[in-house]
């Protein structure tokens, strides 16, 4: 019998709230291509409206003409009706479905039309939404202040967990030991180990897991990580030409290839600096070859960026180096797939030697960007001096040193110490262990660091309200 593959994912309920809010505007789900967007608005399209009509401007092109001229919401009605024989266009009733936007960007311009209308729901799938030069010919208005973006990445750590049948009870016991700093039994914390080692292995991307879940198997799940990988380069370049055509520039993909290709061998390079080099893409490479598809690569979503700080003072942003990064890739499953086979087989045999820091410093990278924090790092090349990760809490400037092989974090203690004229609130040193006090930082376990990081989000944003200002009676 067929495990239940119906994945549950954290953006259904704010997709829920996004739909019971009074003025909610047409809506826009964008990440990465197969990370389960079609699915998941999908799911919520049914679970909540009588008539679903769907517009896949990707696969079904003809679609795109409705868009042509007239964008008033009477005119797209009637010039949609004979595409979607037997379906209803009730008002209060019916919700459309945009499928990759990207593809017919006047479908979005038509979305002022629908906010101001109002008779209909309307929520779009897009991907490559911010790629530079994804469209090519005359500027198409995005209708700014009459549409909402939410983006969905790969599943994260608790998402995967659901997806493995570990049930709710068992995630908010975990969550209470983890708000206590406090050491999990030890079948309990091997138990969670292994889990990270799969998450690492398998990652986040739906197709992944499930494939996984279906056979047990992780090179069953290797092979679809590869066929995925195969259909992003297929993207690479990819740009839609004046005929509303789609083309694919050659040049610029390959430069993509090269700049792809490069991040996993960077990562795991053995060196004391991990900052990405445009003269290791290719020789002689240089910024003004090589950033555009970087750029390209990071809106797809499939690279992330993590910049220099100059110092270690809020607000981080004012101080980040923008030329100065390291590179990681978005889902650590991607990563794996892109090494040797061998590679996974270590890593889980608990027998990984030289790349095993790179992967768990590309998994806390991710951790970090689905709680919704920016990658920022410390680097003070003279003094080989390195902080992996910095982020602003709720209540100041937090470090994270992930050190799974190397334990030494000397420019994080010399912060802590008070011997820089840095200051920050606490250091958190990542480990495959358990919970642990140090002199002056908390070891963190892999399996705990997402949940630590999505309290210090939800203090973040409990910060966000202010009380109502009463004009004072004099």
């Amino acid at each position: 019998m067929e495990q239940n593959l119906d994945f549950k994912r954290k953006i259904y309920e704010e997709l829920v709230r996004w739909d019971e809010s009074g003025d909610k505007l047409p809506l826009i789900v964008d990440g990465l291509r197969q990370v389960g967007k079609s699915y998941i608005v999908s799911k919520f399209a049914h679970d909540r409206y009588e008539n679903v009509i769907t517009y896949d401007f990707r696969h079904n092109a003809p679609l795109r003409k409705i868009f042509n001229g007239n964008l008033k919401v009477d005119s797209i009605v009637l010039k949609s009706a004979p595409y979607f024989p037997g379906q209803r266009f009730v008002p209060g009733k019916t919700i459309l479905v945009f499928e990759e936007i990207g593809d017919c960007p006047l479908a979005r311009t038509s979305f002022k039309s629908f906010a101001l209308d109002r008779r209909f729901t309307v929520i779009a799938t897009g991907s490559l939404l911010g790629v530079i030069n994804y469209r090519r010919k005359a500027k198409i208005d995005v209708p700014t202040g009459y549409e909402q973006v939410l983006h969905l990445s790969s599943m994260d750590f608790e998402e995967f967990l659901w997806a493995c049948g570990v049930d709710a009870s068992s995630i908010v016991l975990l969550k209470e030991y983890v708000q206590q700093r406090k050491e999990l039994p030890g079948a309990l914390a091997d138990f969670y180990k292994e889990m990270v080692k799969r998450y690492v292995v398998v990652g986040g991307m739906p197709a992944s897991v499930k494939k996984f879940l279906q056979t047990n198997n992780y090179l069953e799940s290797r092979e679809c990580l590869k066929g995925l990988i195969f259909d992003y380069r297929s993207d690479f370049g990819r740009f839609i030409n004046d005929k509303n055509e789609e083309e694919i520039d050659y040049s610029l993909q390959a430069k993509l290839n090269r700049v792809f290709d490069s991040i996993p061998s960077q990562l795991s390079r053995q060196s004391d600096t991990q900052k990405f080099k445009y003269s290791e893409v290719q020789s002689g490479g240089r910024a003004s070859t090589f950033e555009e598809p970087f750029q390209w690569l990071e809106k797809a979503g499939l690279a992330l960026r993590c910049f220099n700080l100059n110092a270690i003072e809020s607000p981080l942003e004012a101080n980040a180096d923008r030329t100065y990064f390291k590179a990681f890739l978005s889902d650590t499953g991607l990563l794996m797939a892109m090494y040797p086979l061998s590679t996974s087989q270590s890593f889980l045999a608990d027998e990984l030697d030289s790349r095993k820091g790179a992967l768990f410093e590309n998994l806390a990278a991710t951790m970090l960007v689905k709680a919704g924090f920016p990658l920022y790092y410390y680097s003070k090349g003279s003094d080989h001096l390195e902080i992996d990760f910095v982020f602003e809490g709720e209540k100041g400037i937090v470090l994270v040193e992930e050190k799974s092989v190397n334990g030494k974090m000397a420019a994080s203690r010399a912060v802590m110490e008070g011997k820089t004229h840095y200051k920050a609130k606490v250091c958190y040193k990542v480990i495959r262990e358990n919970f642990g006090m140090g002199d002056y930082y908390v070891s963190v376990p892999h399996y705990a660091l997402p949940f630590l990081l999505g309290e210090e989000m939800d203090l973040l944003c409990k910060k966000s309200t202010l009380e109502p200002l009463v004009y004072p009676k004099l």
